[in-house]
């Protein structure tokens, strides 16, 4: 007898080409797996990116006026309202990091004023220092700690020759940073530094002016 097949039935190998073409993925979804990817390295790329953006500038500039004095020079009064100046340079480093470069002067009387053994006496100073800024509601505030170059000058009161003499110090800052526009702040600075001279250790400041952002 001739065996006939079933028409419900499929020839051989029918169903075993359909169940593997069945396991293969479809180009749908081929295609979302590849999205998936790309938008994965889109994301991984763009997390430096986000955490720079929490830092608009890299580079500010300022200039500031303020008053001074130092804490326990001997013989002489310890006034704190004498003139002082000051410029600075922050470069951003890392987030909410900067190195900070400060130079400034501070007046320490007049001409007839003793300070210590000198009459005529001035502060001036360069200091470079590593500065981290907090993000408060309405400001931010900044602690700075560094080194520098001070110089104190003056005449020695007894002679009338100058007396002028370079050294190695410290500096510990407070600042706080109002946004004035997009580009400005008013900076606010305390600021206390320590030197090695006899005649006077300690000085403390305090400044306030306008800074740049760029």
């Amino acid at each position: 007898m001739t065996r006939q097949c079933s028409p419900l039935s499929s020839p051989p190998g029918r169903w075993s080409r359909r169940s593997l073409r069945s396991r293969r993925p479809g180009r749908a979804g081929a295609a979302r797996v590849a999205s998936l990817t790309v938008l994965a390295l889109l994301a991984a790329l763009a997390l430096p990116a986000a955490a720079a953006a929490q830092d608009l500038y890299n580079w500010s500039v300022g200039v500031m006026g303020g008053l001074g004095g130092s804490v326990d020079v001997k013989p002489g009064s310890r006034d704190f309202s004498n003139g002082s100046w000051q410029v600075e340079g922050l470069a951003l480093t890392e987030t909410r990091t900067y190195i900070a470069l400060r130079l400034g002067q501070l007046s320490l009387g007049g001409k007839d004023t003793l300070f210590g053994t000198r009459v005529g006496a001035d502060l001036s100073y360069v200091t470079l220092a590593g500065q981290y800024m907090f993000e408060e509601s309405y400001y931010d505030s900044g602690v700075y700690l560094g080194l520098g170059a001070y110089r104190l000058g003056g005449n020695d009161a007894f002679t009338g020759q100058s007396a002028s003499k370079t050294v190695a110090g410290g500096v510990l800052g407070l600042v706080g940073d109002f946004k004035a526009s997009r580009r400005f702040s008013v900076v606010v600075e305390l600021s206390g530094h320590y030197i090695d001279i006899k005649d006077a250790h300690i000085y403390g400041m305090a400044h306030g002016g306008l800074a740049f952002h760029f």
